[in-house]
């Protein structure tokens, strides 16, 4: 035990001497997560960018009376109105797409027109359906008397003469939110034909709020990048230690002491497993302060915590001590790492992937450790993290064997 004690105290040692290991081990993903959850974390709603050509304009360049409500109607909704001329093209900004609306010219007095027509062939549909229904009841000389009003009114709503209103929006094809930005806008046209014609909708949506827990970013990013970084911290900082170790000659001189390749490996374990849990406080108490976040880690979520930083490390373990070179170890290590990254689910939810990419994601260790870490730690429903930690715990007995029989002790 006392060799243990002594092997692990070096190693801790080494790791809190070594700045690159305490940046990306701890701040390096305290930065990500505060700019993530501060990006994708507002509690405000969304703003779409939109702009606004308004061509419903008098002869000094005033907008009409409805066409300024509208658009100071979209201001006041999810959208930012940016307004251009009628001769006026946007420029193109870093990657935000360009959205236009366009009114076109005599918008108020199409929409009076149509809002005029519209109210007489409501009142021509009511005369007519009157005079059907009562039938035999009203003298033929009233019916006669209605019909003809109904012509009357027809005849003035011919000579209106009013013509579709089309409101023009253009966007981009590679603007994924152009379908839903669509739907909005037509939702508030019909609001607005509606309080027009002083009418409302006969189906109403009605909103309740459910006692289901949804996620916040910030939520989803916590378990996401503890268990990240516990991987890298693994394959790529064990291996690196074990690699630089062999290359000063420390391991082939610890090798010569009565220090067992047992203790070894489960000393660099130890030196992990505080690692990762001061990472796991540390990126706690940000959330706490930062967003307000109620994660308490209980035994479950520390199991899962372990269970991951056994199986990473003794992957490192036994990179490092399968191969000797320090470049290819580096180029192996990131490229088991990196592509665990971005394919797991860890930056952003698997329904944004592709199928395949979903199906190949469940094949990941990170995927599984995430995932178990996220229900047990935030989501507090154990019995959905069960399964992914089973998984887990076989990688990490399959990866310890391996290391076990991969570490070649005496031949550093």
């Amino acid at each position: 035990m006392k060799v243990l004690w002594t092997l692990t105290d070096l190693l801790f040692r080494n790791w809190l001497r070594s700045k690159v290991a305490l940046f990306f081990g701890i701040l390096f993903p305290v930065m990500l997560f505060l700019v993530f959850g501060s990006i994708f974390g507002s509690p405000q709603p969304p703003s779409y960018s939109i702009y606004v050509r308004n061509l419903d304009i008098d002869s000094e360049g005033h907008p009409y009376p409805l066409s300024d409500a509208l658009v100071k109607i979209l201001n006041s909704s999810v959208f930012e109105v940016k307004l251009l001329k009628a001769d006026e093209t946007p420029g193109q900004s870093g990657f935000t797409p360009t959205r236009i609306l366009t009114i076109p010219r005599g918008f108020t007095n199409n929409l009076l027109n149509n809002a005029i027509e519209a109210r007489l062939n409501i009142t021509v549909d009511t005369i007519v359906r009157i005079v059907e229904v009562a039938g035999e009841r009203i003298p033929s000389d009233a019916q006669e008397s209605a019909m003809r009003g109904v012509e009357e009114l027809k005849r003035v709503g011919r000579a209106l003469n009013a013509s579709p209103v089309v409101v023009t929006l253009e966007g981009g094809l590679d603007d994924r939110l152009l379908q839903p930005i669509e739907v909005i806008i037509r939702n508030i046209l019909a609001e607005f034909e509606y309080s027009l014609l002083n009418a409302s909708s006969i189906i109403e949506l009605g909103t309740r709020i459910i006692t289901v827990r949804q996620l916040r970013p910030v939520d989803y990013y916590l378990p996401g990048y503890i268990a990240t970084f516990v991987m890298t911290n693994g394959l790529v900082g064990v291996s690196s230690v074990v690699s630089d170790f062999r290359r000063r000659g420390v391991v082939k001189f610890l090798a010569t002491t009565n220090i067992s390749k047992p203790a070894w490996i489960l000393s660099l374990m130890v030196v992990q497993t505080v690692a990762a849990v001061l990472l796991t406080a540390v990126m706690i108490a940000v959330g706490w302060l930062i967003f307000s976040i109620r994660a308490l880690p209980d035994p479950l979520s520390l199991l899962i915590i372990l269970m991951g930083v056994v199986a990473f490390t003794a992957m490192g373990i036994l990179l490092g001590s399968l191969i000797k070179e320090a470049d290819a170890l580096a180029a192996a290590s990131n490229l088991l790492a990196f592509p665990q990254m971005f394919i797991s689910g860890v930056f952003w939810p698997l329904e944004l992937m592709p199928p395949y990419m979903q199906q190949l994601a469940q094949y990941t260790p990170l995927f599984h450790f995430h995932n178990s870490l996220r229900y047990a730690l935030v989501l507090s429903t154990p019995e959905q993290a069960v399964p992914s930690l089973i998984v887990v715990i076989g990688i990490a007995v399959a990866a310890i064997l391996l290391a076990i029989v991969g570490t070649r002790w005496r031949d550093f």
